[in-house]
């Protein structure tokens, strides 16, 4: 094992256990990745650092598979590209807009995203999802009981909901937001555009907003 290699701290393979664009781990991934693939570009076959010395092109670490679709931190995940093959393998500009960026947080709640204001739009969405549902269950015919018996209501299913969204909150939030749009288009259909859609459009909407 290399240097580099015995720096490397598997845990951030997974992207959902730090802030930032790169793992804390990430200067030991790359120059792992460029020793074993000779510091030469796997796109066009250029080679660089010890084979070029200052006249070379400046290498990357490119990930195959991106992050948005499902792509990990793994050395598997990663290949060495010159910079002018991984600037060809994205559409947009990989230089603009913080590619460099501040250095990484780690989160200290497996892959939970456990900063204080993630931690309180969670809890949010979560009583506010309960509220939602204890007045569907109040139209249903379930009226209103005593403190004790409406705060066992709403805060039994604010902590389920809030130990499902913490950490999966991509995830609760995408669904959220597709039943959400369904509800709302439910509703168009039932009321078109009136004083009830507007009720219930502030209803939903809220924890998926909050989520985003």
């Amino acid at each position: 094992m290399s240097q580099y290699e015995s720096q490397i701290n598997s845990r951030y393979d997974d992207p959902e256990t730090y802030s930032g664009k790169n793992p804390p781990d990430w200067e030991a991934r790359r120059k792992t990745v460029y020793r074993r693939d000779d510091w030469t570009c796997q796109n066009c076959g250029r080679q660089s650092g010890p084979h070029a010395g200052d006249d070379g092109e400046r290498l990357h670490a490119h990930h195959i598979q991106a992050y948005a679709n499902g792509g990990s931190n793994h050395l598997s995940n990663l290949e060495t590209l010159c910079e002018p093959c991984h600037q060809n393998s994205h559409e947009h500009n990989i230089f603009q807009d913080g590619w460099v960026g501040d250095g990484p947080t780690v989160y200290r709640i497996g892959a939970v995203r456990a900063s204080l204001r993630g931690i309180l739009a969670a809890l949010f969405m979560s009583i506010w999802i309960a509220l939602f549902g204890r007045l569907i269950l109040y139209e249903g015919g379930t009226s209103f009981g005593s403190l004790v018996n409406e705060a066992g209501l709403i805060g039994i299913p604010t902590l389920l909901v809030l130990v499902i969204l913490l950490p999966k909150p991509r995830v609760v939030t995408s669904l959220l937001g597709l039943g959400t749009t369904g509800i709302t288009a439910v509703a168009w259909q039932e009321f078109g555009a009136s004083p009830e859609l507007l009720a219930m459009a502030l209803m939903v909407w809220p924890p998926v907003l909050i989520g985003l």
